[in-house]
């Protein structure tokens, strides 16, 4: 199984967790641009078309004959995979565990747009509203969990490790973001994962690397 990504955590991050987690060997590809001014992307541009992939993008997951771009359609092939999939779900809950995913991806996006979309004074500016705006997402996801271990229930699954790494972005941002009891005690049970301990605190783990890519606002 291989995973290519840019080197930094990023989408690619919670697909690293689930795969540690469930114990399942795979193959880093890391592409990495070139520095400033050009940020050079050719490393990936030289080989995007060369790999099989119908939509190719980053990151990517090729595992045998299964050829696979989009982060969400990534993550739930290998909690399928790995099992890390909600027991005895029915179409409705299936499509819960989607919606709650897409809206992860939004609420990701509010994050992205200010690194990535911006200029130094307009980070500066417009930290205070996307941090208000990501605050009103956490209120829809601590409702979700209630008094739920996982987003699923007792059944931890790829969702949880994407809930995981979209709100430590916020935290690497605004250390007092998370403002609700029972999602606190979510990312300290997720953090508490014996399967992880090494993902945690490895200094050559990936969850050393820098959230974002060079060419970005702010690479926290």
């Amino acid at each position: 199984m291989k995973l290519g990504y840019w080197k930094i955590r990023g989408l690619a991050e919670p697909m690293r967790m689930l795969l540690r987690y469930a114990g399942i060997d795979y193959e880093e590809v890391v592409y990495e641009p070139g520095d400033a001014p050009n940020f050079d992307k050719s490393v990936w541009f030289d080989v995007k078309f060369t790999l099989g992939l119908d939509f190719p993008n980053l990151p990517y997951l090729i595992d045998g004959d299964v050829k696979l771009t989009q982060s969400i359609s990534i993550l739930h092939y290998l909690s399928a995979k790995t099992g890390l999939f909600p027991k005895g779900s029915n179409p409705a809950d299936i499509s819960r565990y989607d919606m709650i995913d897409h809206a992860i991806e939004d609420f990701g996006s509010c994050f992205y747009g200010l690194c990535y979309d911006t200029t130094p004074d307009n980070f500066k500016s417009n930290k205070v509203a996307v941090v208000t705006h990501g605050k009103e997402f956490m209120k829809q996801f601590s409702s979700a969990l209630g008094d739920n271990k996982y987003f699923a229930g007792d059944d931890i699954t790829g969702t949880d490790f994407w809930m995981f790494e979209s709100i430590n972005r916020f935290v690497k941002m605004e250390p007092t973001f998370i403002e609700h009891d029972n999602l606190k005690m979510f990312m300290k049970r997720i953090r508490g994962l014996p399967e992880l301990k090494e993902y945690f605190n490895s200094p050559e783990s990936t969850y050393n690397w820098p959230l974002n890519s060079k060419y970005a606002i702010n690479t926290f």
